[in-house]
């Protein structure tokens, strides 16, 4: 009787230890599948991300090139034609509110809509004189074009060679300029 008892006692502790264990199989799939399922999502959700970008890209990209070089030269001529005028209005519709100037190239970049204002504030005071010198050059989403501003430097006329690039948005605002002359780009005028 003993003997039955002690393998009965046996018995429902191993079945115990085999509903546990199936218990703990069960909980281990169900853990492995919710896994499963939060990486399917995510990786769906990342090709989606990836499927619209790629789409923005296309819509910039694929525009016509003739009508994008079309806008970046007249974009390029109403900035000139802003700083000639010193028309800050004119010059600030160019630009995206997150736009950035670094003028020139290495100097400190001024950031956002209010410190482009600023900067341009100050360039709208002095009696400048720019005339494109070549033609607008596009590529992508940007632009570069060369020009030369003359002006007088302390009582001395002098002209820089500069050459402008420009970034756009998919608006076709500028987000980046950026102006590429230094002092071997300036001269005393001789006309």
């Amino acid at each position: 009787m003993q003997v039955l008892f002690c393998f009965l006692r046996t018995s429902n502790v191993l079945e115990k230890v085999f509903n546990e264990t199936n218990n703990y199989i069960e909980m281990t799939k169900l853990k492995i599948l919710s896994v499963i399922l939060i990486l399917t999502i995510g990786f769906l959700f990342v090709g989606f991300i990836s499927v619209q970008n790629q789409k923005d890209k296309e819509k910039i990209e694929n525009m016509d090139d003739k009508k994008k070089a079309q806008h970046y030269m007249e974009v390029a001529d109403n900035y000139l034609r802003g700083l000639n005028e010193k028309n800050l209005e004119l010059i600030l519709s160019l630009y995206a509110d997150n736009a950035t100037v670094e003028d020139p190239v290495g100097s400190e970049i001024v950031s956002g809509k209010a410190a482009v204002r600023k900067f341009y504030s100050g360039a709208v005071t002095m009696d400048l004189n720019l005339t494109r010198t070549g033609p607008v050059r596009a590529a992508g989403v940007e632009a570069a074009f060369p020009f030369q501003l003359r002006m007088d430097v302390g009582g001395t006329a002098m002209v820089t060679d500069i050459i402008d690039v420009f970034r756009f948005d998919d608006e076709g605002k500028i987000v980046s300029m950026r102006a590429f002359w230094g002092p071997e780009n300036q001269r005393k005028a001789t006309e």
